[in-house]
């Protein structure tokens, strides 16, 4: 059932997304124009799958807001002064802040994806929102995560095969959690109860380091499978691959531009 509805997803997403050209004849510009934005940082880059890129209606709504500002005699400096201060309220999810909290559908009309895709997404373990208290809210490292599972699946990657390794993936993050979760009670928690503080000052200080544990871990643990993953790549391409293809690959492990 997950997969035949992250094939529905996928579809449908593509469906409701635009090529360059299409994006700015809707917005009524220029292809150029719309580059330009992008170099500039008016307008965020698009979603890639393989070699394709695409945009969405958030794209076409900045698109639009830039068009009116630049009708009221605003420079692009000007523009994108307003832009980054908020001015013109939210829009979208591109602009989106982790701390901003989501609701099942909020995420749903962000990723832009059927609900019950997303209830699949939860119940297979790749998509866990936030503990909360009689809720479990979203937050855009959700709609990252879901967004991200298409992208795989337009690269080609088979569903099946996907969830295959993700099974392993979360297996392997439950041990971690629960070794690191052992670290912070142990070595973080029980010294601040030890204090003898008082337990308002604890909770706070508690609160702090948590987040900076969190944090830290989190970003190491991404690290160590980022680096495995290029390097696994790379060892098996130095076995199976071409001298080009383990160039190429070699060149965007380390962010070189492409050989022209």
């Amino acid at each position: 059932m997950i997969v035949n509805n992250l094939k529905s997803a996928y579809y449908h997403w593509i469906a409701m997304t635009y090529r360059v050209r299409e994006l700015a004849a809707a917005a009524g510009i220029s292809v150029e124009a719309l580059r330009s934005y992008q170099s500039k940082g008016l307008l965020p880059p698009p979603r890639h799958v393989g070699r394709d890129a695409f945009y969405d209606e958030h794209h076409l709504e900045r698109l639009r807001t830039i068009r009116d500002l630049k009708t009221r005699g605003l420079s692009l400096r000007a523009v994108a002064a307003a832009l980054k201060a908020g001015s013109l309220g939210p829009v979208g999810p591109l602009t989106v802040t982790r701390e901003e909290r989501l609701s099942l559908a909020d995420l749903a009309d962000r990723a832009r994806v059927p609900r019950s895709l997303l209830r699949s997404l939860e119940a297979s373990g790749v998509l866990r929102p936030l503990p909360g208290d009689g809720q479990r809210p979203y937050t855009a490292a959700d709609v990252e995560a879901v967004r991200m599972v298409l992208t795989l699946i337009g690269g080609g990657v088979p569903l099946e095969d996907f969830m295959a390794v993700a099974r392993v993936q979360l297996a392997a993050a439950a041990e971690v959690g629960r070794g690191a979760t052992d670290l912070f009670m142990r070595y973080i928690r029980q010294p601040l109860l030890d204090s003898g503080k008082p337990r308002r000052v604890e909770a706070d200080e508690l609160a702090a380091a948590f987040k900076q544990f969190v944090g830290a871990a989190a970003a190491l643990i991404a690290y160590n499978i980022e680096r495995t993953l290029v390097a696994t790549v790379e060892a098996e391409l130095d076995r199976l691959g071409t001298p080009a293809e383990r160039s190429a690959v070699r060149r965007a492990a380390e962010g070189r531009p492409e050989v022209a």
